[in-house]
């Protein structure tokens, strides 16, 4: 009797963490899961949209990479090179990013100049902050709130975790009970309660690893400082050979340090150089290595750029277990090693995530639905499922405009103002109730 009345007690508990947890964490939990399945194509996307930055006609020579970043920085006195994306494909194009040396906190500027590698013609420039791009990235990484924005993304997938976990728990026997697939059709209540159980069963295996490695992504920096893990692919000098202004006055060999890097580190594919920038005196050359997992542009190869001689050489395969970890969460997260095959099968299992949110919300408004009936702020499931679809849908297209229109700065502040101002208007609320009901003499009803 007490085992039966422990494990009862066991299974209370579990299914009061599982609704507790998606309940109050569920919508964020959707908006992840359909932010995640769109940012999943950014890249595609991008280039669907701007074909003309990114694809060239063939040619038989390119220009030296030297004369084209010259004649850039030329043209953008306002601005320092900041990187050089390299491309793979014959008729790809170079992308050369600037920061700006001085620009309001508000508008940001991240420049980008499409060059074509043949005849060094300016494709066309833009400002990365303000890119459809961007904006697909911020909202799934961050949610547009720059203080904390990623950390409260961390939590979430924290959230998913404990209720995967939990529901897994909780329903794990049903299997036994009812054959998959099964969905009973009393009631709409009963339905989604199937659905919410199959679903979870059958996606259990990716969402234990979307939450994990959102959990770790989002709280990565407060993790690494923690637990004192540095990033496997750093290079530091111990003392710095020149001053910042002194590094970026330097010329960078940029074709010399790509003709280095095939020489001494032929695996690698160069995405991305990066001279430095803080008196360091270095050329980072990152990309990646066919046939890896890992997170992509994590392969380094780090030179002097007097010299050119070999500082540091990161081949990820190369590394102990620690090391392919650290490189793995981002990869398997975004599931960009793969192809877009893999892309579009992560964003049919990335909306399962959202679906097990909704699906446990309704299951929630349902057999709560007789107990609300009778209080005056009671709204129906429908009418209330609309409101939260719309008011999704309104936050993601309106902080998409001012994001195409202002860049970073306007909807992050906007966000903020808005986030924090509805957190401290709950606050007050629930001070307010708590205060009256403490010395009203009639029961409170909320």
């Amino acid at each position: 009797m007490s085992q039966r009345k422990s494990r009862s007690t066991k299974k209370n508990l579990l299914w009061r963490i599982h609704s507790w947890v998606g309940l109050y964490a569920g919508v964020v939990i959707a908006f992840l899961s359909l932010t995640g399945a769109a940012a999943l194509f950014r890249m595609e996307i991008d280039e669907a949209l701007n074909p003309s930055l990114y694809v060239v006609e063939k040619e038989s020579t390119k220009m030296a990479l030297n004369d084209i970043a010259a004649a850039v920085t030329k043209a953008h006195p306002d601005k320092e090179l900041f990187e050089v994306y390299i491309p793979t494909e014959a008729t790809g194009t170079y992308n050369l990013r600037l920061m700006a040396k001085s620009a309001p906190r508000i508008f940001p500027v991240f420049w980008e100049v499409f060059v074509n590698p043949y005849t060094g013609e300016i494709l066309g420039e833009r400002n990365y902050y303000k890119t459809f791009n961007y904006y697909l990235r911020n909202i799934h990484v961050r949610f547009y709130e720059a203080f904390w924005g990623r950390q409260i993304v961390g939590l979430a997938g924290l959230a998913l975790l404990i209720s995967t976990i939990t529901g897994f728990l909780i329903y794990g026997r049903f299997m036994k009970k009812q054959s998959l697939g099964e969905i009973r059709g009393k009631n709409l209540r009963m339905r989604q309660a199937d659905l919410h159980k199959f679903i979870g069963v059958l996606a259990l295996a990716f969402n234990l690893m979307i939450a994990i490695t959102g959990t770790w992504l989002g709280l990565q920096n407060q993790l690494q400082k923690a637990f004192s893990i540095e990033r496997p692919n750093m290079y530091k000098r111990t003392e710095k050979p020149l001053t910042s202004k002194e590094d970026l006055a330097m010329t960078v060999n940029f074709d010399q340090a790509l003709k280095k890097s095939s020489s001494i580190f032929p695996q690698l594919i160069p995405k991305t150089v990066r001279p430095s920038r803080d008196g360091a005196r270095t050329i980072e050359i990152v990309g990646d290595v066919p046939e890896q997992a890992y997170e992509r542009l994590s392969n380094k190869l780090v030179l002097d750029k007097v010299n050119l001689n070999t500082l540091l050489k990161y081949n990820i395969s190369e590394d102990d277990f620690g090391g392919k970890l650290f490189f793995v969460q981002e990869s398997f997260h975004f599931g960009d090693f793969g192809g877009i095959w893999l892309k579009i099968f992560y964003a049919f299992l990335a909306l399962t995530s959202g679906f097990l949110a909704l699906s446990g919300f309704i299951i929630y408004l349902k057999r709560t639905e007789k107990k609300r009936t009778g209080k005056p702020s009671f709204i129906e499931l429908r009418p209330l499922l609309y409101r939260w679809v719309f008011g999704i849908v309104a936050f993601c297209v309106v902080v998409g405009v001012m994001s195409v229109i202002w860049g970073i700065g306007v909807p992050s502040l906007v966000v903020i103002i808005l986030f924090y101002g509805l957190l401290a208007f709950l606050l007050l609320k629930a001070l307010f109730l708590w205060v009256r009901s403490r010395f009203s003499k009639k029961p409170l009803q909320v």
